[in-house]
């Protein structure tokens, strides 16, 4: 027979990632013998780990060069934690432009910007254009916020530190793009893959777990996160038991924990989950057959 363990918001421990969970056994222990078994038998959490993150990641910074009546002018965009697209950074981008009084407006009454950023489907990265400002306002264009022009067509530039990881970000090495200022519109593409989702899939691991065939041995299980959008709730639940091996002893209490493929911690903002756990006590040393 096998008993159930339910781990939910209670459970969540106090190291401020949102990710790890502490299950405080009843009458202070639990008797494991020889032989035990667990397995997941269904997840459901929020989608709520960031892609850009200052302290996990140190990928939320880059610079770019603006043309004005006195030559390029160097400016530095951070990005606050949070889960951004290409097309997000972009229209980040475009906030600090307008901050900076870098845009026109087109006869259409449109936001006319000299920096964009956007992925690319079919080539699987992403495309940095850099347009060549005009010496004076062209025909149509209104200038409310009264940027000023180069004395010649002049390129903006986005800057790559070698100091963080932004560029893993978007799959741009290293670099200044162009690499100098240019009197003609610019475009680039990724030079490596973009590295939009730090997080592919996730790994359970669990204290009580003895799995003699990985390492570390703590590992239960792996749950995919393809086709789940950010913000949504993820479920898994495996079309069969996966049961592992559980460590003989008394425990007064268990650990779960939520890492990504690469066995990183996760930081997750939201920490309304449901993990459900079976376990089997004391059973044979394999698995019970079960029909696939």
């Amino acid at each position: 027979m096998s008993l159930s363990i339910i781990l939910n918001s209670n459970n969540v421990a106090t190291n401020g990632t949102k990710s790890q969970f502490t299950y405080n056994f009843i009458n202070g222990s639990l008797n494991i013998p020889e032989n035990s078994l667990m397995c997941v038998s269904n997840v459901t959490l929020p989608y709520s780990w960031f892609n850009v993150n200052s302290s996990q990641y140190n990928n939320n910074v880059f610079q770019y060069t603006f043309p004005t009546s006195t030559g390029q002018q160097t400016f530095t965009v951070t990005l606050p934690n949070g889960y951004y697209a290409a097309n997000d950074i972009n229209t980040y981008l475009q906030t600090k432009m307008i901050e900076n009084k870098q845009y026109l407006v087109n006869s259409a009454g449109e936001y006319v910007y000299y920096i964009t950023l956007q992925y690319d489907v079919n080539y699987y990265a992403v495309q940095l254009m850099c347009f060549a400002l005009p010496t004076s306002l062209p025909s149509g264009y209104t200038n409310p916020a009264n940027m000023t022009f180069p004395s010649t067509p002049s390129t903006p530039q986005i800057i790559i530190s070698s100091t963080n990881n932004f560029g893993s970000l978007i799959g741009f090495n290293a670099g200044t793009y162009p690499s100098t200022v240019q009197t003609t519109n610019q475009s680039f593409t990724s030079n490596s893959v973009p590295d939009g989702s730090p997080v592919n899939a996730l790994i359970m691991r669990c204290n009580l777990i003895d799995n003699n065939v990985v390492m570390p041995s703590d590992i239960m299980d792996s749950i995919p996160i393809s086709n789940v959008p950010f913000g949504s709730n993820l479920t898994y639940q495996p079309p069969f038991p996966k049961w592992v091996k559980m460590k003989a002893g008394r425990y007064s209490y268990m650990t779960v924990q939520l890492v990504d493929q690469n066995l990183n911690t996760i930081v997750a903002t939201d920490p309304n989950v449901c993990i459900t756990l079976l376990l089997m006590l004391g059973t044979s040393t394999v698995a019970p057959y079960t029909k696939r």
